[in-house]
């Protein structure tokens, strides 16, 4: 099968087409022929050694979490999926392996998606999608008309956090950069401030869930009222000095239930999920370059 490889850490570079053995399934596994592979911001730090000392990656590594395709084959005892099943799915945080042609994983880990959602959008959904929904509902949990402040909130984990929140009940104050106020108000935040350029002047924040990290960051979290949760899923720190509350950074797990919610949001229009650029597997380097680069307004995603 086609995948990409890395050998060592290093530069986009580090990542070449080769052709590897086809996995089987093993006991209570499905094998899925990948149809898309979101491309996600821990891809390009896995590669970079961003995580080594802690972590180390077992090489020859193929990475990516994100994926969508069809089931091609059970292994024994596999159940709730059939062979070509349409399904959505996130590949363990170190093992990981999504960027390959063929990909087995747990029938737990792969959901079914829609007839009419595409695998690219589908693609784009695991990482960003299930961290942005539990940051909210797991971490900040807030009550009914709590207010809480998301930056980053059109973000690919941000419009996530903004649609979990608003269906809790809370009052949602984004915080976006100038281009994004438009977008922000029509995923449904109550109010919306410039990030980096506007303070807020309304009521102290319940809690604050963070996409963004920085110092723009922790001045905002000056509003934020003393026992508030304040939970980050950035890996640019906020300087806790002064806050009302410790910044918490929080990791995201794997969870079929809401992974198959969330294709279903995808599918029937209720949350935009955009898709930047569409490129062929080849082109993973530079898909991790772009990535890296910011400012892409929406998902990369590789397609096979």
């Amino acid at each position: 099968m086609r995948a990409i490889q890395m050998s060592e850490y290093g530069a986009p570079e580090v990542l070449r087409l080769v052709e590897a053995p086809t996995p089987e399934p093993g006991p209570g596994q499905v094998r899925v022929r990948t149809a898309a592979v979101g491309v996600n911001p821990a891809d390009f730090k896995w590669r970079a050694g961003w995580f080594k000392e802690r972590l180390p990656l077992t090489f020859p590594h193929i990475p990516g979490y994100d994926g969508a395709g069809v089931v091609d084959a059970l292994g024994a005892g596999a159940q709730d999926l059939a062979v070509g099943d349409r399904v959505v799915f996130m590949m363990p945080p170190v093992a990981q392996g999504a960027y390959a042609e063929y990909v087995v994983m747990p029938t737990a880990t792969a959901a079914p998606i829609p007839s009419n959602l595409d695998f690219a959008t589908a693609a784009a959904l695991p990482t960003p999608g299930l961290t942005g929904v539990q940051l909210i509902e797991d971490h900040i949990a807030p009550a009914p008309r709590d207010i809480v402040l998301i930056t980053g909130a059109v973000g690919g984990v941000g419009r996530f956090s903004v649609r979990a929140a608003k269906l809790l009940g809370a009052r949602v104050v984004a915080a976006v950069r100038a281009r994004q106020v438009e977008e922000a108000r029509a995923l449904g935040a109550d109010e919306v401030i410039v990030l980096g350029e506007e303070d807020w002047s309304g009521p102290l924040f319940d809690h604050v869930a963070d996409t963004v990290g920085g110092p723009e960051v922790a001045k905002l979290c000056l509003r934020m009222k003393p026992g508030g949760r304040l939970r980050t899923v950035s890996t640019t720190p906020i300087d806790p000095a002064g806050l009302p509350a410790e910044p918490l950074f929080i990791a995201v797990r794997q969870d079929r239930a809401k992974l198959s919610q969330l294709a279903q949001w995808a599918a029937s229009g209720e949350l935009p999920v955009p898709v930047a650029r569409r490129m062929p597997l080849a082109q993973a380097p530079e898909a991790q370059r772009l990535m890296e680069a910011g400012g892409q307004n929406g998902k990369i995603v590789l397609e096979l």
